[in-house]
């Protein structure tokens, strides 16, 4: 890549830090929790948890718009950012390979417990080893007399 190409890439994602590190506090005073709203005290815990999730929406919302403003005042193609975004990922994958991980290791060990649990509904607990035996046993006199029989015939 060019030394300019470069340089404007880095300029970019300095704006785009900027630019977001911005419109998120913006939005966080305007979902500030510690607000005083005319709902309960005891709903403290569940307005957080709103708030974060309004602002987690707020920002979404934003970044389409400036998304749909670019593909159309820049006549860019959708495709043309999504490979933009791509090689973004993966540079940053490679520079710090857990970057993505942290939510989904979250999301994986609730699979692997719901996983678990699944288990632990079929596991039988009255089961003893000697009921295999016991069947074995059974299966193995059961070809021994029709081998008899057959023998006898």
């Amino acid at each position: 890549m060019t030394t300019k190409a470069t340089e404007k890439i880095i300029d970019a994602l300095t704006q785009l830090v900027e630019g977001f590190a911005e419109l998120q506090e913006k939005l966080e005073e305007d979902y500030d929790p510690d607000v005083e709203t005319e709902s309960d005290d005891d709903d403290t815990e569940s307005d957080e948890e709103e708030g974060a999730t309004g602002i987690e929406e707020a920002i979404v919302t934003e970044i389409k718009a400036a998304v749909e403003a670019v593909i159309e005042n820049e006549d860019c193609a959708p495709e043309d950012l999504a490979s933009i975004v791509s090689a973004l990922t993966g540079a940053l994958e490679e520079i710090d390979p857990e970057v993505f991980s942290h939510g989904e290791a979250e999301e994986d060990e609730e699979e692997d417990e719901e996983e678990y649990e699944e288990e632990d509904e079929d596991f039988d607990e009255d089961y003893d080893e000697d009921e295999d035996d016991e069947d074995e046993d059974e299966d193995e006199e059961e070809e021994e007399e029709e081998e008899e029989e057959d023998d006898e015939d």
